[in-house]
């Protein structure tokens, strides 16, 4: 996957994942510009793990649902790459295991989808400006790159608001999720 250039607008990806009882799992994903309006938005069809996958990964199960396979997905599906991947929930980090991507956890709006995100000691927390993130400990570059990319980006909206837009259109597009 190419590396977005300075040539290209400045974008901001938000990734969630949302969790429904009865039919799985549901992800969504807006790209922004910079100021703030959308040009793509992705969404998936429910993905609910079979009952041998969850004894099969057991504490590991939201991660690969959720990172591996759903924001996988989502991304993939993309024809802009955002300069930053934003996320509410901090199973997707397992994003950047199979992807280039610069993915980011806003721990804000802490995992308010009872999906078990990634484990907090794994974690590392970064403050940028008035904004505070978390990454995973293990990524040795991506500290550098986020602190960077986000001066770049002087990213002044406030991160949490997109991931509403994202709740509201899956709502729209999956209305059997207005049970949950």
């Amino acid at each position: 996957m190419a590396n977005p250039s300075v040539d290209v607008p400045r974008t901001l990806g938000f990734c969630t994942v949302r969790s429904h009882a009865e039919h799985g799992y549901f992800g969504g994903y807006l790209i922004l510009n910079s100021h703030a309006r959308p040009l793509e938005f992705h969404c998936t069809l429910p993905v609910k793990p079979s009952r041998a996958q969850e004894i099969l990964y057991g504490a590991t199960l939201a991660d690969f649902v959720c990172g591996e396979q759903i924001a996988k997905a989502l991304t993939s599906k993309a024809k802009l790459i955002p300069h930053v991947l934003l996320t509410d929930c901090s199973a997707v980090l397992a994003l950047g295991r199979v992807s280039d991507l610069l993915v980011a956890y806003s721990p804000s709006t802490a995992n308010p989808h009872n999906i078990p995100g990634s484990d907090e000691s794994r974690l590392k927390n970064i403050k940028l400006g008035e904004h505070s993130l978390m990454i995973m400990r293990d990524d040795l570059h991506a500290e550098a790159k986020l602190r960077e990319l986000w001066q770049q980006l002087d990213v002044s909206m406030d991160i949490n608001e997109p991931f509403q837009r994202i709740s509201e259109a899956l709502l729209e597009a999956h209305p059997i999720m207005k049970a949950a």
